[in-house]
């Protein structure tokens, strides 16, 4: 215990430095450096030991818990508490307008998970409330406990989101210390999780009732596999045309068109095969517009290099085309029939 409270609260001082830039500046430089990271740890957990022994050994008249434990919990819920005004007062989640505009595709972990979160003002306030209101309960010896479970798994879905979508290496590390002192301060009541959690027992009894019951545990739990399995087996898969397809040429009408702005009007600039959400012919290169843009659903025949297509516009007018194709490294030829008219198209793959 002593080893843990010290060690959690040189990482409260290391938090608190943070308030000042060139601290800033130092911790990120470790968190960024692999090396520097084992090392520093190293060094924490030799001086947290140190120090356990010095205060075990040679401090035995005053109780150092009872001003550790709740500096440690008050510095998790101002740090938390700090994360949760953000959200409220919308200095978090607040992406420029240039990372708007910009195609979903171009963006960074960082950028998408801020696009994401700040798309509804409603769930960020509710999240920063959220962490408000478990860091007040967190202050309260009382209520210490029931703050743990409310701010866990926030804390633990932030680390994830930290760790697989690139976010800042420093909020990464505040997220995670976050999370092992709340993972402490919820273990300084243990007594009380024993007794809600482990002190139900139940008997096995091996006879008809439980190999029934154990029967429809399975299928609750693998017929949930067995159903989106099924439903995997329905969709079209992937094959040799899927992807994104830049249509170089196109003869249609008897009239041979290069797609360009000019013609984004009249001439299909890109073609989108897409795995589970049918295809899609666009217009304009550069933007897409629902109003004009083709959707639709397609069937492909790989042995006889044959793809079935059918198209609906916004006017719920429907198409059909049957189209052969022919595939070299990354340009394909399409030939068939469109509108009762012969059609021809060179592309080249993007995607």
């Amino acid at each position: 215990m002593k080893f843990f409270e010290i060690f959690f609260m040189l990482l409260v001082i290391i938090g608190l430095t943070q308030y000042f830039d060139f601290a800033t500046g130092i911790q990120m430089q470790v968190v960024t450096n692999a090396k520097l990271i084992w090392i520093v740890c190293g060094v924490l957990l030799a001086l947290s030991a140190g120090l356990a022994y010095v205060w075990h050994k040679f401090i035995k008249k005053t109780d150092l818990h009872q001003w550790f434990q709740p500096i440690i919990a008050f510095y998790a819920a101002h740090q938390i508490a700090t994360y949760g005004a953000a959200k409220i007062l919308k200095t978090q989640f607040q992406a420029p307008n240039f990372i708007l505009e910009s195609p979903v595709g171009e963006l960074n972990g960082f950028w998408l998970t801020w696009t994401y979160f700040g798309y509804s003002p409603t769930f960020a306030f509710i999240l920063g409330a959220m962490q408000v209101a478990g860091a007040i309960l967190l202050i309260f010896r009382k209520t210490r406990l029931l703050a743990t479970f409310i701010l866990l798994p926030i804390l633990v879905n932030i680390d994830f989101i930290d760790h697989f979508y690139q976010i800042s290496p420093l909020a990464y590390y505040n997220s995670l210390h976050y999370t092992f002192i709340l993972i402490f301060l919820m273990f300084l009541d243990v007594d009380k999780l024993v007794y809600a959690f482990l002190s139900y027992k139940e008997y096995f009894y091996f006879n008809k009732k439980t190999v029934v019951l154990n029967l429809i545990r399975v299928i609750v739990i693998g017929g949930a596999f067995l159903h989106i399995y099924l439903l995997r087996g329905s969709i079209q898969p992937k094959s040799a045309i899927h992807g994104v397809w830049k249509v170089d040429e196109i003869t249609m009408h008897n009239k041979t068109m290069i797609p360009s702005i000019a013609t984004s009007d009249s001439t299909w600039s890109k073609i989108y095969f897409e795995w589970r959400y049918g295809c899609l012919i666009k217009f304009n290169p550069y933007q897409f517009n629902d109003a004009k843009d083709l959707h639709g659903q397609y069937e492909v025949d790989e042995p006889k290099h044959l793809v079935k297509i059918g198209l609906q516009n916004a006017n719920n007018k429907v198409d059909s085309m049957k189209l052969n194709y022919q595939i070299k490294d990354s340009t394909m030829v399409m030939r068939g029939m469109y509108q009762k008219d012969s059609l021809i198209m060179k592309l080249t793959r993007l995607k």
